[in-house]
């Protein structure tokens, strides 16, 4: 049997160390275009397949966890990242498959992804931040290369996906603020040319008209969702001539982000303001105060996904559609009690 390469032997090749051969396997930032060509190049070149034992020569065990290339300016450090590539390459490793991060074209360009999938490199793909999801899959079914696309979900395609109901998810966190006795809420949420971001804000919209209650639209506002992200349009949209009474933040980082703003600003949570978070990762509750969240379980609904492909890759089962949508939970914390009636 061949001896299995190495990173160090891949690094040699390159003449780049090993760390930085795991940093463009694992999507980690700092490392320029050219050397992730001549690494992801060289690990082709000498069959390096990351904690991987061989089976048949040529047989791929690498499973991509791929974005459009549009998407990648966006970076890959995020909850829902984070979370996912741990969890794939945890449920990989169980069956011996490895995995790397990446960005490609759906035009299959020059990005040395575009290169793995055309030459059939991957053994199975889950595809993230798509747009257009036959647009973005199609490369992917030209190749004949299983695939599930994640953080979506769509029963009206033919595709297969795991993903979260964010239509509830954005109905549940203003459902809660309205329950609580808030009228005047604000949402801050990402780009709304992706779908998720789309539905959060029908889901928050559907939540208001079933109380009678109108949506301002001064307080619905697009950001990015990091910590800064959330600090600026914290402090925007709170300086405003009539600011909320509560906010909603679509993301843990951008709450933490909004805490900061508050304080700032020297509101105090929950007196002068309520906060929901949606994520619920464990740095809400360590918050302060702790936040109010709709959690949505990224690890175990990726962990999930990657053995759903896995299975694709390796039986191919005659099935129309794999389609799950994933549940998420309401947690009450103290960003968010109810409001004092007055007599």
């Amino acid at each position: 049997m061949l001896a299995k390469t190495t990173l160090d032997e891949v690094g040699r090749e390159v003449g780049v160390s090993a760390s930085t051969v795991s940093r463009v396997l694992s999507g980690a930032p700092g490392v320029n275009e050219g050397t992730r060509r001549k690494v992801l190049t060289a690990v082709r070149k000498l069959n390096y397949q990351p904690s991987v034992a061989h089976r048949e020569p040529g047989q791929s065990r690498l499973i991509g966890f791929l974005m459009p290339a549009e998407a990648e300016h966006w970076g890959i450090r995020s909850n829902f990242t984070e979370q996912g590539l741990n969890a794939i390459c945890d449920v990989a490793a169980q069956f011996k498959y490895g995995a790397m991060v990446g960005a490609y074209n759906s035009n299959l360009g020059e990005k040395a992804e575009d290169e793995m999938i055309a030459r059939g490199e991957f053994a199975g793909a889950l595809l993230f931040r798509t747009k257009d999801e036959m647009h973005d899959s199609e490369p992917f079914r030209s190749h004949d290369i299983p695939f599930l696309v994640v953080n979506r979900v769509l029963p009206d395609s033919s595709l297969n996906y795991i993903g979260p109901d964010h239509l509830k998810i954005g109905y549940v966190a203003a459902e809660h603020l309205l329950q609580c006795g808030y009228r005047r809420i604000g949402l801050l949420l990402g780009r709304t040319c992706y779908m998720s971001h789309r539905l959060y804000q029908e889901g928050f919209r559907q939540a208001h008209a079933s109380v009678g209650a109108a949506v301002d639209p001064e307080l619905v506002t697009e950001i990015e969702l990091n910590v800064e992200g959330g600090y600026a349009g914290a402090r925007e949209i709170m300086q405003r001539r009539k600011p909320p009474e509560a906010l909603v933040v679509t993301g843990d980082r951008a709450s933490l982000g909004c805490l900061k703003a508050l304080l700032d600003l020297k509101l105090k949570i929950p007196a002068d303001v309520g906060v929901v978070a949606m994520d619920g990762t464990h740095e809400t509750a360590f918050a302060n105060p702790p936040l109010t969240a709709v959690e949505i379980p990224w690890y175990d609904m990726l962990a999930m996904g990657t053995r759903l492909l896995i299975d694709l890759i390796e039986h191919r089962p005659p099935i129309e559609q794999i389609g799950v949508c994933y549940s998420t939970r309401l947690v009450v914390r103290n960003s968010t009690p109810a409001k004092a009636v007055s007599a």
